[in-house]
């Protein structure tokens, strides 16, 4: 089994990738940061296929973190798909999103979502959000294995 943690980010927009990513090296954990723009990709990493067979390349996740407005396939259908993948099913999957619509939250939390976290509007706010998220699944959570 592979110790590394992996955060693979479903996003489609570049300045939420970038600040993302930023947020997540100022965090210090060690953290293999990997990104796709949409739901077919996604599909095509979690299952190794496509540009993605390469796991040394682009190795398992450890969680997910996945928007809800993405082109094509939204977050909650990808979610959907997720949850019923036999291979990748118990993957924690976070959706990091903008919207705080009750109806969202319900919808994903119905769909399997691990949980359900608002964008912050604020660098600083981005940071210590996934400072507390990748503490938990870094070092409190039992992590499925998923190969």
């Amino acid at each position: 089994m592979n110790d590394q943690f992996v955060l693979l980010l479903l996003e489609d927009s570049e300045e939420d990738i970038f600040l993302f990513q930023r947020a997540v090296a100022k965090v210090g954990r060690s953290v293999a940061f990997q990104f796709v723009r949409n739901g077919i990709d996604a599909q095509c990493y979690l299952l190794g296929e496509g540009q993605f067979t390469n796991r040394f390349e682009f190795p398992m996740p450890s969680v997910i973190f996945a928007d809800l407005q993405l082109p094509g396939m939204s977050g909650l259908q990808f979610l959907t798909w997720l949850r019923q993948e036999p291979s990748v099913r118990a993957l924690p999957c976070v959706i990091y999103s903008g919207s705080t619509n009750p109806t969202d939250v319900q919808c994903a939390y119905e769909k399997g979502v691990t949980s359900f976290i608002v964008k912050p509007i604020d660098f600083a706010q981005w940071v210590t959000r996934l400072e507390v998220v990748l503490k938990f699944w870094m070092h409190i959570a039992q992590r499925p294995i998923v190969d």
